[in-house]
């Protein structure tokens, strides 16, 4: 579950025992956390079809207009949400030592990524592929940037791989995401294609297949992630070496 930031407001003494009331602002950010605390709650109980304004209305007990009046549309409420995903994979990632390889700190960026996407696989389908342009995205950008700096590429190279980096992690969890968010019966169905389907294939037609049916079968969408990550770094490496 994300983390419910849905805390009280600061408050101050007057006279030794008056609280502060919270202004109309700080209302306004409490009520839009809360929000976005029920809109992780409904995507994931639901699915991706299940956030509805109408029905995030109904989670809050409150009319969908006033949820209109804490976010323009639906959009911005799903930025909210997918920024409020970025703040937990910067808290997952946490100080980078100065000192650390840079091969590390992508190494930990990209785990913290599958950790939090995957740990919301419907929030992740709907907002894997946004830019929020909001605080937490520019901090993800800044440290991610920096470290391929660090890497010693040019800066159109750094570039370059920092986005291939990004949509590589991103895309891959993406995937794993929409597959965990399938109907349970259609999810075992292609699970199983390997061993139903494809270990059925003539062997006189699709020897390359048959022959690696056991390792078709038994590869983990983890076992991609990683492979990827590794095979980016590999390539930023010999990128880095020959600049």
């Amino acid at each position: 579950m994300a983390k419910n930031t849905a805390t009280a407001a600061p408050t101050e003494r007057s006279g030794g025992d008056a609280a502060r009331q919270p202004t109309r602002r700080e209302r306004r950010t409490l009520r839009q956390e809360a929000a976005v605390n029920a809109a992780f709650t409904l995507a994931e109980r639901e699915g991706v079809a299940g956030l509805t304004m109408r029905r995030l209305g109904q989670e809050l007990d409150v009319d969908a207009a006033v949820l209109y009046r804490l976010f323009r549309d639906k959009d911005e409420l799903l930025l909210a949400v997918c920024e409020r995903t970025i703040e937990t994979i910067l808290g997952e990632i946490g100080e980078v030592p100065d000192d650390e390889p840079w091969q590390d700190t992508l190494r930990r960026i990209a785990e913290a990524t599958w950790q939090v996407q995957t740990r919301f696989p419907a929030i992740t389908v709907l907002t894997f592929a946004r830019t929020t342009g909001g605080p937490c995205e520019a901090r993800l950008v800044e440290l991610q940037l920096a470290t391929f700096t660090r890497s010693g590429l040019a800066p159109a190279a750094a570039v370059l791989y920092y986005r291939t980096f990004v949509d590589t992690t991103l895309g891959l969890c993406a995937h794993s995401a929409a597959l965990s968010s399938l109907d349970p019966e259609v999810r075992e169905k292609d699970a199983t294609a390997w061993t139903r389907v494809y270990a059925h294939l003539p062997a006189d037609e699709y020897p390359a297949t048959r022959a690696h049916i056991d390792q078709l079968s038994s590869v983990s969408q983890k076992a991609l992630y990683d492979t990827a990550v590794e095979a980016v770094v590999a390539a930023i490496e010999r990128a880095a070496d020959g600049s």
